[in-house]
């Protein structure tokens, strides 16, 4: 059984699989990431397989069809987790007790948080099909994200008299993806001084840019960078990306919640461990992205954090997203 013979291999301990008829599903956090190392492991073993039209399935000869899926919206039943606390809030406001809610350990701590009241006029409103683009801008020394006002990350909001009193971004997951942007208009521009730009900006090696997608992505960079200046840069995303007037909402675990009321961008964000070493380059045939990765303590919580220059399936070519990864630690 293929099921059985992938769950053996450790890139896949994380994976959760699915069956419908011949298909089988393998959700996980990174599905391009997982497909690479698979087909890289179906070559080394001889395992005889042929991409599909869709460029995310893979026909595997004597096992059926491999799917490789991203799991549900922020994090594995994140949108299960926004329809619960959506009714757990609801129920508490008419009086429910804390013991009979799914989540009534998330519901305990934001009525500390937001010294919310047992009371009726309170009711939730889900948003989170609402959720916009947000494009962003980039400059020798900043990043701007735009269409980036109050609520445009929120899922749900807390409602008083009809009036929206705060607005809720949820996760549920210790690893989520904050962000997902396209920026390959700068890293594959025509203008020479426009690749240089942005790759300067993140601190690259715009050789090693080419040698990774081609020359078409080659850019001339400084051979020594100021982490300090690019640090600060990264902090200033992350306040920007997180969103204004917010209040975070990550469940890591039962009992295990990450919750924060921002006023403005004023995230507290330190990062640590940002060098040289923290860049990661694609390599043909081997993988496809480029990241950079550090640690950060934001709003009291420490995390891995990873910039990743990516496509979202297996077909796409060169840093086409900006997509930047939280684990929790």
């Amino acid at each position: 059984m293929l099921e059985q013979q992938l769950k053996k291999l450790n890139f896949y301990k994380s994976v959760k699989f699915e069956t419908k008829g011949k298909q089988l599903f393998a959700r996980s956090s990174d599905r391009t990431t997982l497909q690479e190392k698979t087909e890289e492991y179906f070559k080394k073993n001889k395992i005889l397989y042929k991409p599909r039209k869709k460029a995310t399935e893979l026909d595997v000869t004597g096992a059926g069809v491999l799917v490789f899926k991203p799991n549900k919206a922020k994090g594995a039943g994140g949108l299960d987790f926004e329809d619960q606390l959506k009714e757990d809030l609801d129920n508490w406001f008419k009086g429910a007790e804390y013991k009979e809610l799914k989540h009534g350990d998330t519901v305990e701590g934001l009525k500390k948080l937001l010294r919310l009241k047992q009371d009726s006029r309170y009711y939730m409103e889900k948003v989170g099909a609402a959720n916009t683009k947000r494009p962003p801008t980039i400059s020798k020394n900043k990043l701007t994200v735009t269409n980036n006002s109050k609520g445009k990350v929120a899922d749900l909001n807390i409602m008083y008299n009809n009036k929206v009193i705060h607005h809720l971004s949820l996760k549920f997951t210790n690893s989520f993806y904050v962000y997902n942007a396209t920026v390959i208009n700068y890293f594959k521009s025509s203008s020479p001084s426009m690749r240089t730009m942005v790759n300067e900006f993140f601190g690259f090696d715009g050789f090693k840019m080419g040698q990774a997608y081609g020359k078409e992505f080659a850019a001339k960079t400084i051979k020594n960078y100021n982490y300090n200046t690019i640090r600060n840069r990264f902090v200033d995303i992350l306040k920007q990306i997180l969103g204004p007037d917010i209040v975070t909402v990550t469940k890591i675990s039962q009992g295990n919640n990450h919750l924060n009321k921002i006023v403005g961008f004023n995230h507290k964000v330190t990062i640590s461990g940002l060098s040289k070493d923290s860049y990661g380059y694609a390599i043909p045939g081997v993988r496809k992205y480029s990241f950079i990765r550090f640690d950060a303590v934001v709003n009291g919580h420490r995390y891995q954090i990873d910039f990743q220059f990516r496509g979202t399936t297996a077909v796409d070519t060169g840093p086409r997203y900006l997509r930047i990864l939280f684990k929790a630690k």
